[in-house]
């Protein structure tokens, strides 16, 4: 009853610290973000000095947990990959919503895997690869890889460098932020490779809608997401490479943020 007690009380002072310190770095603002940080800590825990120094450093609360939700599912992460986010599970329910007759998919720039694997646990019947310019990365992806019974194939590959074959459809959240942008704060533990490309954030847009051509089987498909602004040109590019029909989606501030090519 006694040990109860003490862990109860130990509980209760590691919960003040962590919120008097939140406040002290964000104030009033951001207090789902502590709701969800005391949630996904499990207290109480031995290493609470250093949950504290990384809340001082502002490192986002995805990273101090190191696993976040997805879609339906929940994955390790680390600074090697992106923070998976809201606005990209619209991708994912689109393509399982729309193209569930696939067969096989391919996931460029794959990161933890978050976008290959929930697609895998829906389209069972399809091969579903994931690749990355990242060893780290890919060796993250492979670890939340044990969540679905259908595994994704996952290797490194700088967008299709390494790939031989082609696919039902192909779908990328590369980087397309401007190298010119100033970085958000939020964003600023996050690995620059994935966010930031060159000619006004479109290098690697652009690259990914030129090359795919030669890895789409007849009648595929590319979704891509990409940036505010962004979509004018690349429906052009897609126009201009051959794809038969663009499509756009707006993500959940109804702004467009994924643009579909069909061969």
């Amino acid at each position: 009853m006694q040990r109860n007690y003490l862990k109860f009380k130990t509980g209760n002072s590691q919960i003040r610290l962590l919120q008097d310190t939140w406040h002290s770095v964000y104030q009033n603002s951001y207090d789902e973000g502590l709701k969800f940080l005391i949630k996904g800590l499990n207290l109480p825990i031995h290493s609470i000095d250093d949950v504290v120094e990384k809340i001082e450093k502002k490192i986002p609360i995805q990273y101090i947990l190191e696993k976040w939700s997805f879609y339906e599912g929940e994955y390790h992460i680390n600074e090697n990959v992106l923070i998976p986010r809201p606005e990209t599970e619209i991708l994912v329910d689109y393509i399982v919503n729309k193209f569930k007759d696939k067969k096989s998919v391919l996931d460029l720039g794959t990161g933890s895997g978050c976008i290959a694997i929930e697609l895998s646990k829906k389209l069972q019947t399809a091969n579903i690869t994931g690749v990355d310019l990242s060893a780290k990365a890919v060796k993250l992806a492979k670890k939340n890889n044990a969540q679905t019974e259908n595994c994704v194939n996952f290797f490194t590959s700088n967008w299709f460098s390494n790939v031989n074959q082609k696919y039902d459809l192909i779908v990328s959240n590369p980087p397309y932020i401007s190298k010119n942008s100033s970085l958000d704060e939020s964003l600023k533990f996050e690995p620059m490779i994935a966010l930031f490309s060159e000619n006004q954030g479109l290098a690697d847009l652009s690259k990914i809608i030129t090359d795919s051509i030669n890895y789409l089987q007849e009648y595929g498909v590319l979704m891509l997401e990409h940036g505010i602004g962004q979509e004018n040109y690349l429906r052009e590019k897609m126009i201009k490479e051959g794809f038969k029909k663009i499509e756009l989606i707006k993500d959940l501030k109804d702004i467009n943020r994924f643009i579909i090519g069909y061969r």
